[in-house]
């Protein structure tokens, strides 16, 4: 935030350096770019790319100096003339001496990059990073107070000894001896149980973490939708859903890398990308969702997150993104 920050200071000192704000699906930078809004005040209009394919008058016609434009990676799409808008917005940035803030998906940015030249456009790039295992810790943690959450083990730990066992004590009751059973504690027991499982919870803890940055690959968009599934408050399941194996021809490993370039596509945008090689953007995203890779809600197609790594990972090996 301090360099968008920074942006907005030099442009109201007379110095424009255009932001382009990078990252893979879901990391959330759409929180950054409400408080880039908010720092620019009266002199800032917000406005995101899905709603300029349908208006791009709304830019031109803005009065607004500071223009922040979320998902501008939404203004091309992979087809023929595919590029007409984003050319367009382009030659607006560069006629303008307005300031641009904008965000890319990753793979789309490095695709226009290389197709059109971005950089030249955005000179402050800003590559949001992955976390690692303490940060994602910390962002979750945020507000919670310490020991208010329980990591539970789906293994029950082993073991024999009992804290609680019954015990017989005799009386003689009327003449008669009597065996009466009572409760008896083991406070040995306890203080070794409590010890021993102050240990297992920091290593579940540690152990949950660790496996959280993993399937998530540091992004924090997906890490906090992994935590949502794990947290049965004030428990947190050990257990994180294994990622879905992908097995796809090329078609469809094309259809996927089209919706990871942009996070999620509406069945039309779909459309006019798979019609000219003659696939039904309908049949293509079914059975993308049947094999658990994205999920489709009414119009809308998007990536599952608890799928992005190994999503990415098959991409990249057929070289389909980069």
């Amino acid at each position: 935030m301090k360099r968008v920050e920074e942006s907005i200071e030099d442009y109201r000192e007379g110095i424009r350096r255009n932001v382009a704000i990078i990252s893979d699906p879901f990391y959330g930078e759409a929180d950054l770019m409400a408080r880039a809004a908010s720092m620019a005040g009266s002199e800032g209009l917000r406005i995101d790319g899905r709603r300029l394919r349908h208006d791009f008058g709304i830019l031109e016609r803005a009065p607004q100096r500071i223009l922040v434009v979320d998902e501008a990676h939404r203004l091309s799409l992979r087809r023929i003339g595919g590029f007409d808008l984003m050319n367009r917005f382009l030659s607006f940035v560069t006629s303008e001496e307005r300031l641009f803030i904008t965000t890319w998906n990753s793979f789309s940015w490095r695709y226009l990059e290389e197709v059109l030249g971005l950089g030249r456009h955005f000179p402050r790039q800003i590559i949001l990073p992955r976390l690692d295992a303490g940060q994602i810790r910390e962002m979750l943690l945020a507000g919670r107070r310490e020991g208010e959450l329980t990591f539970v083990e789906e293994e029950a730990p082993g073991g024999d000894s009992k804290v609680l066992d019954w015990r017989v004590s005799r009386r003689a009751v009327m003449g008669h001896n009597i065996d009466l059973p009572y409760p008896s504690v083991d406070p040995e027991m306890i203080r070794s149980r409590l010890k021993r499982n102050r240990k297992e919870k920091e290593s579940a803890e540690d152990a949950f973490f660790e496996r959280l940055a993993r399937i998530s690959d540091g992004n924090p968009g997906v890490a906090e939708h992994l935590w949502k599934e794990a947290l049965d408050y004030p428990e947190v399941r050990s257990s994180l859903r294994d990622p879905p194996t992908i097995d796809l021809d090329f078609d469809e490993s094309f259809v996927l890398g089209v919706v990871l370039s942009s996070g999620s596509l509406e069945l039309d945008e779909l459309s006019e990308v798979l019609g000219p090689v003659d696939l039904s953007a309908e049949m293509m995203a079914a059975i993308l969702e049947e094999k658990g890779l994205v999920s489709i809600d009414g119009e809308a197609v998007t990536l599952k997150p608890e799928a992005l790594k190994i999503d990415i990972e098959h991409e990249r090996r057929l070289r389909l993104v980069w």
